[in-house]
């Protein structure tokens, strides 16, 4: 399903060459940034500290020289070791974004696909899904990818969905013998949704909005808007899996026809996580699909030390989770 065969023919014939001069150009960076460290080092610690004994030293201040110089040393190696590492991190995030650049040209057949990785779906997005309370909620993006398959433009993101739980804790303290009320506020992040959006084009007119939810996904009111009425298909066997909601019978059951159920039914089989689907009343539809993230793939199939005996492997693991997204529509879509 996956290719495996026509992957390692590109890899071995291209890909690993491209990945070399990635890699080398990469190692040729971190170099001039170790050079650099050492030169700042040099500038900014070791020479001040001769130029401090050589001016002001004095045999009564032996212990107080020492303290204070060993502690300036330590403090300007370790502020510019830290942003030695974090320069080298974002050397690799580069590789990162031009692997996820090329794969998803691979894996999509599509050589005029955007990557951005900087860039997020539109808040409009949720909106016109009729599925998350946007107004209650704040979210975080990236990785967002405009790719065509067939005649199909589709879109790919990572997505989280969030909302800042405030709580006050209040306790009691002493002092001497009179007895104060402290009260702390606490801000904790919780998750509503991390995951991979798709959004994507029908083959079928539709005007009204359908969802289709897992029935053991968890769904706090608050940040969830699902006010039409459960709708009961023919399926027995889907409706034991998913909820189905709309505000029309029988227009639901116009798209959520027996063959789309079996299609569902079989992305259900090739990418295991779950799924809201949401079909929308412009034509497009929105797979929301939990705990999949582009970029959890790449931090674990591109590790921070290259590791060319199991690259071959880590490439094409991104490529075959890559492909899962576009399988996912070109199933819908058919």
């Amino acid at each position: 399903m996956f290719e495996k065969k026509d992957f390692k023919s590109f890899y071995d014939e291209l890909y690993s060459d491209i990945l070399d001069e990635y890699y080398q150009e990469m190692d040729d960076e971190k170099t001039r940034n170790l050079l650099l460290f050492f030169i700042v080092i040099g500038i900014l610690a070791f020479i001040p500290t001769i130029i401090c004994w050589i001016f002001f030293y004095e045999i009564n201040y032996l212990f107080f020289f020492i303290v204070v110089t060993l502690t300036y040393n330590l403090g300007v190696i370790i502020y510019f070791y830290a942003s030695y590492r974090h320069s080298n991190k974002e050397l690799l995030k580069k590789v990162k974004r031009q692997i996820l650049d090329d794969l998803i040209i691979y894996a999509s057949k599509d050589g005029d696909a955007k990557v951005l990785p900087f860039n997020r779906v539109s808040k409009s997005s949720f909106v016109k899904t009729e599925l998350f309370n946007i107004n209650e909620l704040e979210y975080n993006g990236s990785n967002y990818i405009k790719v065509q398959i067939g005649k199909n433009d589709i879109v790919l993101s990572d997505i989280e969905l969030f909302y800042i739980d405030e709580s006050k804790k209040q306790e009691y303290f002493y002092v001497g013998n009179r007895k104060f009320l402290r009260t702390y506020h606490i801000k904790k992040r919780k998750d509503i949704f991390t995951g991979c959006y798709i959004g994507s084009d029908m083959k079928k007119d539709n005007d009204i909005n359908i969802k289709v939810i897992p029935k053991d996904w968890k769904i706090p009111k608050k940040y969830y808007l699902i006010d039409d009425q459960k709708i009961n298909l023919e399926s027995s066997e889907f409706s034991n899996k998913y909820d189905v909601y709309s505000n029309d019978e029988i227009k639901s059951r116009l798209i959520i026809t027996p063959p789309l159920m079996e299609k569902i039914s079989t992305l259900d089989k090739i990418l295991t996580n779950k799924k809201i689907f949401i079909f929308k009343p412009d034509g497009r539809y929105t797979i929301f699909i939990k705990n999949f993230s582009i970029d959890e793939i790449l931090e674990k199939y591109v590790p921070y030390k290259r590791k060319k005996k199991k690259e071959y492997n880590n490439m094409y693991n991104i490529y075959k989770n890559l492909h899962k997204l576009f399988i996912t529509c070109e199933i819908i879509n058919t």
